[in-house]
Parts: structure tokens; C-alpha cells; sequence
């Protein structure tokens, strides 16, 4: 790889950067493969282009459980075409300097933008829209969700 000053693409999840609740064993993997990318580029990069894709939400048996539990990431994660995903790949696969960070929308470049320089405001928006899923009953009927929606509920009245 080094010899051949290759490429390492590792596909991550918008999660890396706005992490959401109820989902924290996927969501914990997220940044330490982008750690692990930037351990990578510390270590080889001078040789080796290291980039990470973004995606938001690609549709995969992965999501089937936490949809079944009532914990759909619907109305939280947009869902991506897996072609946008694979399309974000080979734009950064043949660039004559690989690209550190690749979002597959322009939706997801403002969120990677806004988790990197403004985390405290990207915070604010994941709570604010896990509580309008929870005003809306969509984490009702989901009892992984039970204490978050009571506590929400008890703080709103």
C-alpha cells in the first residue's frame, strides 16, 4: 500500500460527528473508526491517502431491529441511495489528494460543518429533534425509550 502510495476509504455515518440517543453501542463505533482513520493518516499518510465518507442513513437489514424496537432512525437521519454513498467513494478514490472528510450530500457537508465548528449548536438541533419525535409519539410504543420520553414529558409538562 505504501509502496504503491495507495488509498484507505473508511465508511462512516454522519453519527461520527452528531451522535444520537438510543443508539450509542452503533453510534460509539462511528468515531472511533474515524479516530482510527486519523491514527491511519498520522501514520502513513505522507504515502497513503486516508479519507472517511458520511453518510447519513443508508438503507441495510442493520436498521430492521432498531426499526422493530420502535427506534427508527426515520425523522432523526435522512435516508441515502446507496449510490450516493458508492459515488462519494469514487469521487475520492482517484482525487490527486485525498480528501480527509467526504460528505455524500450537500445536506451532509452543512452537518459535518456545523458538528466540526459549532458542536454546541449541532447538539441543540439533535435535541430538538428527538423532542419533536417524542411530542409526536413516534418513541411511544418503544420501552428502550420509555425513561427519555418520561423525562422529556415531566420537563415539558
Amino acid at each position: 500500500m505504501v509502496a504503491a502510495r495507495g488509498r484507505v476509504i473508511f465508511v462512516a455515518s454522519r453519527m461520527a460527528v452528531l451522535p444520537l440517543p438510543l443508539a450509542a453501542a452503533y453510534g460509539v463505533s462511528k468515531p472511533a473508526l474515524v479516530a482510527y482513520a486519523d491514527a491511519l493518516r498520522h501514520e502513513v499518510g505522507t504515502h497513503v491517502g486516508v479519507s472517511v465518507v458520511y453518510p447519513s442513513m443508508v438503507a441495510s437489514p442493520i436498521h430492521d431491529s432498531t426499526a422493530e424496537a420502535g427506534l427508527s432512525l426515520g425523522g432523526v437521519s435522512r435516508l441515502e441511495p446507496v449510490d450516493g454513498v458508492v459515488a462519494a467513494i469514487l469521487r475520492a478514490a482517484p482525487a490527486r489528494r485525498a480528501p480527509r472528510d467526504v460528505a455524500t450530500t450537500t445536506r451532509g457537508r452543512l452537518e459535518l460543518a456545523l458538528a466540526r465548528h459549532a458542536p454546541a449548536l449541532a447538539d441543540r438541533m439533535v435535541r430538538r429533534t428527538v423532542a419533536g419525535r417524542i411530542a409526536a409519539g413516534d418513541l411511544d410504543g418503544a420501552p428502550l425509550a420509555a425513561g427519555m420520553v418520561r423525562r422529556h414529558r415531566d420537563a415539558t409538562g
